[in-house]
């Protein structure tokens, strides 16, 4: 739930950033807890997730009911979600097919029953086992074979959109739940990292039956349910060129790649194999760099796109973090804020909230809790009309 910030939490000051005056408001904002959230909004892990109370602070204070709120950088929807959630119409786009695999999976009415009916469907009884030396220390080749049936029988209709998300989330983890042996649930560690894993446990891989395990959990996001509205929609496409007419949409509420701290294509390995898809390939198109300039370069086309579809007098928020590059802590609000003049937008304010436990910092390793974001910082920018697109 939101928490009223309090005296004692907050606090208001001023700050010079790249040679502007800019307001800052500091404190807890809302309590990072997404269990307390929509059941969807766990439907897939995913790496560095856009907590879902962000979007749900800005929706509800800087846009109204009917309003079109666009995330260009949608990751696994949950800005559509809450937008859906709160009257507004959500529009998604991702440059990731796996994000716009999950974010799909949230947009239309589905029922458990549904769910289970199309289960009952697949024909199990063909044993596929093409391929399966890369992932004998993963599967059970009954797993296996089951897994090879689902990739190859499911299409792309609202029913297997939603049981594929489901996939996606047990395809890998650490209990029983999931279909492989003992790993990780977030990140889809190496074949030879899982060997390893599995060695140091003394575990070998278990037949796991797919269609119980997936029932189960559909039956858990299931629990709330889908508010859909048939003018939302997700789709892949590059934050840089985004498929909108000139001052279309309401509202922004985004959160950009924060440089390279995350790897998403090989930490999501097994599920870009799942649904298909070449992970080399991808290295192509997914903008992961470490390099300061090349960054910029991106957001500031990206933030030029933004302004283009966005209404004049309207609100664009930027949510990135503080994170480490070249051995230093960088923060990534003072970029967004060089880059408002040049774009057309105005910043209001940065609100900036404390986060008590960074996921990142705790979720894989000791060594790891200086590495992640350790704060929500929100650029607050209007667009304002004196300023032509390039």
């Amino acid at each position: 739930m939101q928490k009223t910030v309090t005296k004692e939490l907050s606090k208001g000051y001023e700050k010079n950033i790249a040679g502007k005056t800019i307001k800052v408001e500091e404190g807890v904002f809302w309590i990072q807890k997404q269990r307390q959230k929509h059941s969807l909004h766990h439907i897939t892990p995913y790496q560095a997730s856009f907590a879902p109370q962000i979007p749900e602070f800005f929706i509800k204070n800087y846009s109204t009911r009917g309003n079109k709120v666009l995330d260009p950088f949608a990751g696994r929807g949950t800005t559509i979600l809450e937008a859906n959630i709160s009257g507004r119409i959500g529009i998604g786009f991702d440059i990731s097919p796996l994000a716009i695999q999950i974010a799909k999976a949230k947009l239309k009415n589905i029922t458990y029953e549904e769910i289970e009916k199309r289960l009952y469907e697949i024909d199990f009884s063909k044993e596929i086992l093409n391929g399966y030396d890369e992932f004998k220390y993963i599967y059970h080749h009954k797993t296996y074979s089951q897994i090879m049936n689902l990739k190859k029988q499911l299409g792309n209709n609202r029913t297997d959109t939603f049981i594929k998300a489901i996939i996606l989330c047990r395809l890998h983890g650490h209990s029983p739940s999931f279909f492989s042996v003992f790993t990780f649930n977030v990140i889809s560690p190496s074949a030879k990292a899982i060997r390893k894993m599995s060695e140091r446990h003394h575990s070998k891989p278990e037949f796991r039956d797919v269609v119980p395990r997936i029932l189960k959990k559909a039956k858990t996001v299931l629990r709330d349910s889908i508010i859909e509205q048939k003018e939302s929609y997700v789709k892949i496409a590059n934050s840089n060129k985004l498929p909108l007419k000139n001052n279309s949409i309401d509202m922004i509420i985004t959160s950009p790649p924060f440089l390279a701290a995350i790897n998403y294509i090989d930490d999501n390995w097994l599920r870009f194999w799942f649904l298909g898809y070449e992970k080399e390939n991808l290295r192509k198109t997914l903008i992961q760099t470490n390099n300061m300039e090349d960054y910029k370069k991106f957001i500031k086309s990206s933030m030029n796109e933004m302004h283009r579809v966005l209404k004049s007098k309207k609100y664009c928020i930027i949510e990135v973090g503080d994170v480490g590059n070249n051995g230093k802590r960088v923060n990534l609000e003072e970029l967004i804020i060089e880059l408002a003049s040049e774009t057309g937008f105005e910043v209001e304010k940065i609100l900036i909230n404390h986060i008590s436990a960074p996921k990142i910092s705790k979720a894989f390793s000791k060594n790891a809790k200086n590495k992640g974001t350790k704060t929500n910082r929100c650029v607050i920018m209007k667009k304002y009309d004196n300023k032509l697109n390039d």
